[in-house]
């Protein structure tokens, strides 16, 4: 009897948590597409403007943090976003060179569950943040 009280207990408390989540979610994608009006929008941010450590060659690490902090200047809970799953899984992150040896031209791509980000930099210290929401 106490085994199937838990189990009814832990189900209903996964149950809410799931939905609080999905909820969290559905309220940060809409504060990132100003309500839906659009499906990809694009930031800039000067990383001087915020409090940010020096990253070295780990760009993919600079994006994520810069991403986080769109996150909250958005107004998101930092629990609405999930860099280790995609709609398609697993999610997959990479940063590179579009032409070798010019570091100008480096795109950070990163998945989240709400959506996917493209980031860039410019020659200064701004960094264009594109966000695309999943279909």
């Amino acid at each position: 009897m106490k085994f199937a009280r838990f189990l009814v207990v832990t189900t209903f408390l996964l149950f809410a948590v799931s939905e609080f989540s999905s909820a969290d979610e559905t309220q940060c994608i809409n504060r990132l597409t100003n309500d839906y009006t659009a499906d990809s929008v694009a930031y800039t941010m000067s990383v001087d403007d915020y409090n940010v450590r020096d990253y070295g060659n780990d760009h993919l690490a600079l994006s994520i943090k810069m991403i986080r902090i769109l996150i909250d200047k958005s107004g998101c809970s930092p629990s609405a976003i999930n860099f280790g799953r995609s709609a398609r899984g697993r999610s997959h992150n990479r940063c590179d060179q579009i032409l070798r040896g010019v570091p100008s031209s480096r795109v950070c791509y990163v998945e989240t569950n709400l959506g996917y980000f493209f980031v860039t930099t410019n020659m200064l210290t701004d960094m264009h943040i594109t966000f695309n929401r999943w279909d």
